[in-house]
């Protein structure tokens, strides 16, 4: 056993040995709330502890579903620990409990929920992952929208932004269990109400809850567990060692050969890879016999290899002997679900002699599939190049062969004869080793006829008498063949071995720099030195600014030929490569390779030759190739870093002007107070009553408009603290119309409360503040002689409030209608600050209501505020189902 084998064995075993140690994570995962993750958790959980394990309940969210509540009936519940939290008292998960308790398995809900401020950790999944540690096994759910990478990706469609995200790193070692529902299903249920309140379930499935974003969510969601899966079972087969004869999800692997038929095995690839929609690796063995073929052929693979590499194939060049074998065993390591090969059309002959790389493939696959695309004769047959140090190393190898034997032969009195035959054999294995393995076997020839010229009675001739020297002649050939052919397989391989070594070595070396590299012009510069000096061509960076290309990295060429800018700005526009030795603009001197990322294309690396030979020779056609992803990958880095440089001054931009603007604010209040105070006693008669009432109209609106200011600072800030109390909402809404001058006879506000409304837990500042910005909103922008409707009623668990005018109502497309300085038609929507709907939006929030609009039947808007009765969390942002 080899040492390497040793010592992945000793880390896999260390690594089952943790694995052991660790409990065990099982995830309930679902596309949205509603469709029963934790109805399901509850249901495994039942099943396991009637087997006889310890199982507890540490958090499990019924959201008032009555059909969950009795799932929890025969378990033992954790009492949750009590957090003192700005006067108020707030539930939440014992962690020392559940360690104290040591259960077999715990189930802790909602794995995204953020804990009270003062908890040992600041999220439930670290919670999570302290449990994890001390061996004791977890089930938990979360939702799709609050995975981290996926979390833009979610709100790009859905419009909501879930601040509670789980890493994915986290989730890399967990069971997840899908919880499916067709989107229909779970439209149904809401419908049903057995999700949300009836009132809740209405603006939900006006925002959230619509057939197209669920049908995205759940495929995200079967996506990710899908990719799980997979993930899980390549780290369990890497545990424990076996070898992989089947697969899960489609790969596809294809051979690329020489000559024109391997741009049909690509193409063929590319087209299946398209149909089965899987990713796709392009593969070469470099072997001794790859290596020999002419150098038009060895161009035609590089050309096969840019194509699949256009085509988006990942290139992979692999060092081995055994090429059918090779490449079984990539697929393997791959987990290729097919292997696509080219076959040519040959006779039985040849292959006796030369052997199949297809039949190889199918003979070593087994349990993969091997799809053989037919090719012609000509296109596959194998053509040598010449070797114009082949009779050199020929000479070589007949001197060497010769001084020995002139050697043994005038050593001949003092060599026992039987020992004559085995020095021949020395002449043979360096020639084998130090020269090629042809040369080798040509020793082994030179070595058997000299030992029958010189040593074999009758002397001085190649004729031989006796039968045990015929036999000793014969076993000399043989064996001395066979070490020559042993020796010069060794050499190749360990030359073979080598290369890679070094373009491992290089590939890494220029990762390293690309990665310590800060600007633009300095990345330009190394990658193109490193780069010329890998591939012995000369380099530049090319990209297109306000129309122009500019060149960097290559001072020698500030400026390009016609042709060649040409090349360089097809590549920048198509992402295509172009130029020298391709089929767009081939009369240019440089070849381009545009270096695309998931950002777009970062500009083109052009190379060049001095000669006339091939840019790229087909041997560095894989190492350009990473050297151009490595290039392409440190290009948008710096685009990354450039863009979040920039987010934090627009940050500390806003942070500024969000202070200076509150700070105005803040210095205009008491001069404005004065001038309100005073219009307010200057009397309302005479000549100047219009005037009068104007300056007391605008001076409180102006001070309306002074207050927004401060509330958007405070927002900015993060400093809304709610300070909960019981409020009740009709002395809010009664105190707003007094301050709007809309209590008296005649106004405009009409006024439905219904009868002893309940309670609710809420900040009466933040509500007061909410309903004065909606109710002047309503008064100036509807006309002077409609009405503005407030109406507060109870519904189910939540206490609603509409404010409802006659203008001409909400543009059909309301996105952004809640953001901050977007204004509508009116008010806040003509003429307005732009913050009253968005502070609204806040503050409803900060006291866990939610705020909804919509136009009314016979014209205008409709703004409707709820506020749970319960201190439930908002919608689509607060608990899992």
């Amino acid at each position: 056993m080899s040492e390497a084998t040793t010592e992945r064995d000793a880390d896999r075993f260390l690594r089952m040995a943790r694995a052991e140690q660790q409990g065990k994570l099982t995830v309930y995962l679902g596309a949205a709330p509603g469709v029963g993750k934790t109805y399901r958790m509850l249901q495994e959980a039942a099943r396991r502890k009637t087997e006889g394990e310890d199982v507890v309940v540490g958090v499990a969210e019924t959201h008032g579903r009555g059909e969950t509540a009795a799932l929890l009936a025969p378990f033992e519940i954790l009492p949750r620990r009590s957090v003192e939290h700005q006067g108020h008292r707030l539930e939440e998960f014992d962690l020392d409990a559940a360690l104290a308790r040591r259960p077999s398995l715990i189930l802790v809900d909602e794995l995204a929920h953020t804990n009270a401020p003062g908890s040992r950790h600041p999220k439930r999944w670290q919670d999570v992952a302290e449990l994890l540690a001390e061996g004791i096994d977890v089930a938990s759910t979360v939702n799709i929208q609050h995975i981290e990478s996926l979390n833009d990706l979610v709100a790009g469609f859905t419009h909501i932004r879930v601040r509670e995200t789980i890493p994915d790193s986290f989730l890399e070692d967990a069971e997840l269990i899908v919880v499916d529902l067709p989107p229909e299903a779970l439209i149904e249920r809401l419908r049903a109400g057995k999700v949300y309140l009836p009132d809740t379930a209405g603006r939900a499935l006006a925002n959230f809850f619509t057939p197209n974003k669920l049908a995205a969510l759940r495929e995200l969601a079967l996506r990710f567990a899908a990719h799980n899966v997979d993930r899980r079972l390549s780290s369990q087969l890497e545990l424990s060692g076996e070898r992989a004869d089947f697969v899960s999800g489609e790969r596809l692997m294809v051979a690329v050969s020489p000559g024109r038929g391997g741009a049909r095995v690509v193409r063929q690839a590319k087209r299946m890879a398209d149909l089965l929609h899987a990713p796709w690796t392009a593969v070469v063995v470099e072997s001794a016999s790859a290596r020999g073929v002419s150098g038009s052929q060895r161009e035609q693979l590089a050309d096969n290899l840019a194509l699949a590499s256009s085509l988006g194939a990942s290139l992979m060049t692999v060092a081995a002997q055994d090429v059918g074998q090779a490449l079984v065993e990539q697929a393997r390591e791959l987990r290729a679900s097919q292997i696509v090969i080219g076959k040519s059309r040959r006779s039985r002959w040849f292959e006796w002699r030369h052997g199949s790389v297809a039949q190889d493939v199918i003979r070593h696959a087994r349990n993969i599939p091997v799809h053989v695309v037919p090719l012609d004769e000509a296109d596959e047959k194998p053509v040598r190049a010449y070797d114009p140090y082949s009779q050199r190393d020929n000479a070589i190898a007949f001197l060497a062969v010769a001084a020995v034997v002139g050697v043994l032969y005038l050593l001949k009195p003092w060599i026992a004869p039987g020992a004559i035959d085995l020095l021949l054999l020395f002449p043979v294995v360096v020639a084998s080793m130090f020269l090629r393995m042809r040369a080798g076997l040509w020793a082994a020839l030179w070595a058997a006829l000299g030992y029958n010229f010189f040593f074999i009675e009758p002397l001085y001739t190649l004729s031989i008498h006796s039968p045990a020297d015929v036999v000793t002649f014969i076993v000399l050939a043989m064996v001395a063949g066979v070490i020559g052919a042993l020796a010069g397989k060794v050499r190749r391989q360990a030359e073979t071995s080598a290369g890679v070594a070094r373009l491992n070595a290089s590939l890494a070396r220029f990762a390293g720099l690309m990665g310590a590299l800060s600007d633009r012009d300095e990345t330009a510069r190394v990658a193109c030195r490193e780069i010329g000096n890998l591939l012995d061509v000369q380099a530049m960076i090319v990209s297109l600014e306000d129309g122009a290309v500019v060149v960097r990295g290559n001072e020698d060429f500030p400026q390009l030929e016609m042709v060649d800018e040409t090349a360089a700005r097809w590549a920048l526009e198509h992402g295509q490569t172009a130029g020298r030795d391709t089929g767009t603009l081939a009369s240019a001197d440089w070849q381009f390779h545009p270096l695309k990322t998931a950002l777009g294309t970062m500009g083109a690396l052009g190379v060049a030759r001095s000669t006339n030979e091939r840019v790229i020779r087909p041997d560095d056609a894989t190492l350009l190739a990473s050297l151009v992803d490595q290039t392409a990958l440190a290009h948008e880095r710096l685009v990354l870093e450039a863009e979040a440089r920039q987010v934090d001054g627009l940050r500390e931009r806003d942070r500024l002007r969000g202070a200076l603007l509150g700070s105005i604010a803040h210095d205009l209040r008491t001069p404005l107070t004065a001038v309100i105070a005073a219009t307010e006693a200057i009397p309302a008669e005479g000549a100047y009553a219009d005037e009068v009432r104007i300056a007391r109209s605008e001076t409180r609106r102006l001070q309306r408009f002074l207050n927004d200011l401060l509330e958007a600072s405070r927002i900015e800030d993060g400093s809304i603290e709610p300070k909960w109390e019981s409020v009740d909402l009709p002395d809010i809404i009664h105190a707003v119309l007094r301050d709007l001058r809309q209590d008296r006879p005649g106004s405009r506000v009409v006024a439905s409360i219904d009868a002893e409304p309940p309670l609710v837990k809420s900040d009466p500042l933040l509500l007061r503040h909410v309903l004065i910005n909606l109710i002047d909103n309503a008064l100036k922008f509807s006309p002077p002689e409609s009405r503005v409707e407030v109406e507060l009623l109870a519904r189910g668990d939540a206490l609603v409030c509409r404010v409802a005018d006659r203008g001409p109502g909400l543009p059909a497309d309301q996105h952004g209608m809640f953001d901050r300085f977007h204004r509508l038609e009116g008010s806040d929507r003509v003429g307005g600050s732009g913050l009253g709907l968005w502070i609204a939006k806040n503050f409803i929030e900060a006291v866990r209501g939610s705020i909804a609009a919509s136009n009314r039947e016979g014209g205008g808007a409709v703004f409707e505020i709820a506020l749970p009765l319960t201190g439930a969390a908002r919608l689509d942002q607060g608990a899992d189902a």
